[in-house]
């Protein structure tokens, strides 16, 4: 997913109380360990709550709503709002809950909600810290510099002027829980230097030098300079390149495009710079047409629902005892099927033949190519 997006803000309307945030940081505990829709809590995991202390809890956090906003690629207006929870069942000490999908999403890489950091306000606890970190989202560098006056940093924290007169306090009761949170819940690191009215030590604190790394970016640019450096030798524009992978990267996630790319390189297909953009738009998925431009012709081809991936595997030693060349597969091939998982892809290539085969969902797919005589 290619994101472009703009003026993200983010509003939760009502603070949950300390009993719906008790519930509510279970059940996001339960999604960093396993993104399911449907979450199971039950009284057990309380230490001192009941199941009627539960169930007032998830009826407060049905009622607490969450909203974003933010700017599309077209220039659009999005708006959506939903409640910490859809809804919930109760059986005995056991609560069957239903998470709005804008939660799941936010858990989940390539989703809108992550790219704008949703997850990290579920977090915060004070309204301070959403004013700041709809502040730091409207820039999306990497690095990011704020030189803020106490008398500007009361205005976004939203206090009064009078609030705070000591820094010491100030820094206790926002900055310090405020970087904590932001480094521990998003993809950013936040560090702050004191700024004071002249040399001395004990003079007053007037500003606050915030410095803010964007992490996604960081890694970003890291991974896509690491998968271009896999195949720099064939690349003619560089820089074509590289925005390529990036977009490639956004839309299908590191791990799929480096398999693709990957996939070239161990089967030495070489492609012009406009075939391997077309080869990365397409997810990899056009590995027929890329095997045809290197001198292949495709011999057979199946391509069918399965029950599992085990009577997908079956199928294609069925297919393959037909041809010559199953009987001088080399052993590492056979124990890549043997091992063959969901999502996974295999390959074979000898001086005559190519394999290669794909499952996903119960889809298999599995390919013979034939080199052109």
């Amino acid at each position: 997913m290619d994101l472009k997006i703009s003026n993200q803000n983010i509003n939760i309307d009502k603070r949950t109380s300390k009993l719906e945030n008790t519930i509510f940081l279970n059940i996001l505990s339960k999604l960093e360990n396993n993104i399911e829709e449907n979450i199971i809590l039950e009284t057990n995991d309380f230490k001192k709550l009941s199941s009627q202390d539960i169930q007032v809890g998830l009826q407060g956090l049905m009622g607490k709503y969450i909203s974003y906003s933010y700017t599309d690629s077209d220039n659009n207006s999005v708006f959506t709002t939903f409640p910490h929870i859809s809804f919930f069942t109760q059986t005995k000490d056991i609560f069957y809950i239903s998470v709005p999908p804008m939660i799941i999403n936010a858990f989940k890489k390539n989703s809108v909600e992550n790219f704008i950091s949703l997850k990290t306000f579920f977090y915060f606890r004070k309204k301070s810290s959403h004013n700041f970190f709809n502040l730091v989202l409207k820039n999306s560098s990497e690095n990011i510099n704020l030189l803020l006056t106490i008398d500007e940093l009361k205005e976004i924290f939203n206090v009064k002027d009078e609030s705070y007169d000591r820094f010491f306090d100030f820094e206790k009761a926002l900055l310090k829980p405020l970087v904590e949170n932001i480094n521990s819940y998003s993809n950013y690191t936040l560090i702050y230097n004191k700024i004071k009215k002249g040399e001395s030590k004990n003079n007053k604190v007037t500003a606050i030098e915030f410095i803010l790394k964007n992490n996604s970016i960081i890694e970003k640019s890291a991974e896509t300079n690491y998968l271009i450096q896999l195949i720099k030798s064939n690349v003619k524009d560089y820089k074509k390149i590289w925005e390529s992978i990036n977009s490639s990267i956004n839309e299908i996630g590191f791990i799929q495009c480096k398999r693709a790319i990957l996939f070239l390189k161990e089967n030495n297909l070489t492609l012009s710079d406009d075939e391997l953009i077309n080869y990365l738009k397409r997810k990899g998925e056009n590995i027929e047409e890329i095997l045809q431009l290197n001198n292949h012709t495709l011999i057979k081809e199946k391509i069918s629902l399965y029950k599992d991936v085990t009577t997908f595997t079956k199928t294609i030693y069925n297919i393959m005892i037909g041809y010559n060349f199953y009987y001088s597969l080399n052993f590492k091939f056979l124990k890549d099927i043997k091992e063959f998982k969901e999502g996974d892809t295999f390959f074979y290539r000898d001086e005559n033949y190519i394999v290669f085969g794909t499952y996903i969902e119960n889809r298999g797919s599995f390919k013979i190519f034939q080199t052109q005589g």
